[in-house]
């Protein structure tokens, strides 16, 4: 089953008032948001986070791969690689890996 996010993003803010408006409340009002507790709710299952994230990743990496790369470049990296002259430090590596996946 597919949810679309904005409507249920709609349904959720009807349904659970913010902690301010709480406060706000009349007595009588706190007997609907008692009354409204009893509402379904969605809860998605680790792996459907995680099939989400993997989806989302999977776009990211198309997209990469679709994005063209000036031959100019590419001779360059041939060449380097070629010559046993291409190499990349783990440190920029690793920090290149945490910035595309803890920041993108």
């Amino acid at each position: 089953m597919k949810i679309n996010p904005a409507a249920a993003y709609r349904v959720y803010s009807k349904a659970a008032p913010s902690p301010y408006a709480l406060r706000q409340m009349e007595p009588h009002a706190e007997e609907t948001a008692t009354r409204n507790e009893h509402t379904d709710q969605i809860q998605i299952s680790h792996a459907g986070t995680r099939k989400i994230e993997i989806e989302q990743l999977s776009r990211a990496v198309a997209s990469e791969m679709n994005e063209p790369t000036s031959p100019e470049k590419l001779d360059g990296l041939r060449t380097a690689i070629q010559n046993k002259a291409y190499h990349v430090s783990t440190s920029d590596l690793a920090e290149a890996m945490m910035r595309h996946w803890f920041l993108a």
